[in-house]
């Protein structure tokens, strides 16, 4: 066990030496990883920003039940408290069609008889929050709605929010396409970097082999190079991610005193920051571990 720890600090030694004895490529590298990496990431970023938004909007959605017009007190009583044993309920308004007629001629300044309207034509209505966003368990109130005597119309506000969180879907699924090819860009490039550090170390392998290490260990201090390639592009894409967000929260502020509201980006959580890091180092050890494998089947095939 030892001797297995001890082999492996040996290669991240290595690795560390590589870098520094190299630093202007390694600095240049991890620039690339992580201005590629800043990408897509900043996209999760927004998209994850605009789903918390409309998420808080879904839930101040309503639920409009236009009743019958002729419609007794009894079973408007009855509705009423059916819609409060309802736990799937946040919030009930009942507008009796009086008020809500009082309020549109007030709204539009205008009288029964210079309208020449006789009668009231509004119905009375109840405007439901829920407390929930199942789309199975809404359908399925909205069906008990529907079997309930003296409900004559159901109307469901915020059918526009589902839209955007579609809409929010699909940018996301074009996000992690785009980051699947920029990561496939980085293995590239991290290979070619790693392949040209074999042939700077071409004879240090061959000393190497001479004296029985096996390709395992001949791959290790190069595996380590491309973990610690990728440890300092995901720094670098948290730092650029940092700035993007200084910035934008910073004009937004100045915004929100012209205008009023709350614009503020909110950063990744302490677990999606560490999970970045891990996939830019994720994608340097593939990188490095591809390039060093066929450099050194390359080198065997020579000897």
């Amino acid at each position: 066990m030892f001797r297995f720890l001890h082999s492996h600090y040996h290669a991240f030694v290595q690795g560390l030496i590589r870098i520094k004895a190299n630093w202007i490529g390694s600095v240049m590298m991890f620039l690339v990883i992580g201005i590629t990496l800043s990408l897509p990431a900043t996209g999760f970023l927004l998209i994850q920003n605009a789903s918390q938004i409309s998420n808080k909007i879904q839930y101040e959605a309503e639920i409009s039940l236009f009743l019958s017009k002729d419609i007794p007190s009894e079973q408007i009583n009855f509705i009423r408290s059916a819609l409060e044993k309802n736990t799937l309920i946040k919030k009930i308004h009942f507008e009796p069609k009086l008020d809500a007629w009082e309020k549109l001629q007030a709204q539009l300044k205008l009288s029964s008889i210079e309208d020449g309207v006789s009668k009231n034509p509004l119905p009375d209505a109840f405007f439901i929050s829920l407390n929930t966003l199942e789309t199975k368990k809404i359908t399925t109130f909205i069906a008990d709605l529907k079997t309930i005597e003296g409900i004559e119309e159901i109307v469901i506000d915020g059918g526009w929010v589902k839209k955007l969180r579609s809409i929010l879907y699909l940018v996301k699924i074009g996000i992690i396409i785009l980051g699947c090819l920029l990561l496939t860009v980085l293995i590239v490039v991290i290979s070619n970097t790693i392949r040209l550090q074999t042939l700077t170390y071409q004879n240090e392998i061959e000393v190497s082999r001479l004296i029985g290490a096996t390709n395992a260990f001949i791959q290790r201090p190069f595996k380590y190079t491309g973990l610690l390639y990728g440890f300092g592009g995901g720094v670098i894409t948290l730092g650029i991610i940092k700035i993007i967000l200084a910035s934008f929260n910073l004009v937004a502020h100045r915004v929100e005193n012209l205008m009023g509201g709350n614009i503020t980006l909110k950063a990744f959580s302490l677990e999606q920051s560490i999970l970045i890091i891990v996939i830019a180092m994720i994608v340097g050890w593939i990188a490095s571990y591809i390039a060093a494998k066929q450099a050194i089947h390359k080198l065997e095939k020579n000897y």
